[in-house]
This record gives C-alpha cells, structure tokens and sequence, in this order.
C-alpha cells in the first residue's frame, strides 16, 4: 500500500511562519479562512505571506506534533507501506524539503521525497497512491475529481477548508488520522 502525506499544515506548523506577516502592522494574525490569502487578508499582509513562504523560514516551520516523526518511521518501517510525502510549496526546491524532514528526525529518503511542479492530484496519480492526507482544499477537490483516497485533516487552524467536511473523511491531525484509518496504534511507541 502506498501511502502519501502533505508537508505544511499537516505535518509541520505553518502559522507561526504566517503571523510574522502581521508583525508591525497593528493587526492581530487570524487563521486564514480561505485558501486564496488575497481573498481573507489586505493586500500588503498576503504580499507578506507570499514572500514569506518563499523564504529558508519555511523549511525551518516546526513540527505540529512531536511524535509525528516516532510514527512516520514506524509506518516507514512497514513493509507493507510505501511512504511519499508530497508537498507543493511555491520554491520548489525538494533538497530543502527532504533536509526539514531528515532535521525533523523522519527517515525518510530523497526518493521518498516530491517537491515538484505540476498539481499534486496529478503526482499522486503519477506514484499511485492508495491514500493520501492533506489539508488543502485545492488538492482534496483534485483527489475526489481523479478518485484517489484522501483524508483531510480539518482543525480550528484549517477553516479554509471547512466547506469540504461533508464531502471527504477529516480529522483534527494526522496522529488521530492514522488511528482512526488503522495505519497506526498508539502502543506502537
């Protein structure tokens, strides 16, 4: 079984990266509730967001859960999985991308690894993945359009994506995804 993760807001926390985009200008940082930052936030604060996410800080953001690395290198472990994580961040640089997640303690290795152009729906496809977690809502619709499994993870930090909870399985966070779909049990670590 293959079996894909996204990167930023599923594994690791993109909105301390986020809410220095608010620093010095007298607004409060509030969770994004659309995926279009132009769409929720001024201009000059989704312009900022913009270059943040461009900057080495992103590859720097830090983990959202700290067992996370425990469990994916248990699943890797498997030899009945084939783990991916599948990730489209604006610089496209995948060294980087696999360098967080080695610093992050995953053992993963640079194949694993895809930090790439194109639409994810698309490179999920391309290495077939059986199941794939995203917060997303651009790559959940993409997933349910090509009919390739997804588990959205949907939380109080993710209301970008609350339209799609009645059309695909959430969770708060991959921990409990991975429970609930039986990738994982608690007494593995």
């Amino acid at each position: 079984m293959k079996v894909s993760f996204d990167l930023d807001s599923v594994i690791f926390d993109l909105n301390a990266l986020m809410s220095r985009a608010f620093i010095g200008s007298g607004q409060q940082y509030t969770y994004p509730t659309n995926w279009n930052i132009y769409a929720c936030y001024s201009v000059t604060i989704a312009q900022k967001m913009e270059e943040l996410f461009r900057d080495d800080a992103l590859y720097a953001t830090p983990l959202l859960d700290k067992k996370i690395p425990a469990i994916l290198n248990s699943l890797m472990e498997r030899p009945d999985l084939e783990v991916f994580f599948v990730t489209e961040r604006r610089t496209k640089q995948p060294l980087k991308t696999f360098n967080q997640l080695k610093s992050a303690g995953i053992n993963c290795s640079f194949e694993q690894v895809y930090d790439q152009e194109g639409q994810k729906a698309d490179v999920l496809k391309q290495i077939g993945t059986d199941l794939h977690f995203d917060d997303s809502p651009i790559v959940v619709k993409g997933c349910l359009k090509q009919q390739i499994p997804i588990v959205m993870i949907s939380n109080h930090t993710t209301p970008y994506n609350y339209h799609l909870r009645n059309r695909v399985e959430h969770y708060t966070n991959l921990r409990n995804a991975l429970i609930y779909k039986g990738l994982y049990l608690p007494k593995q670590l």
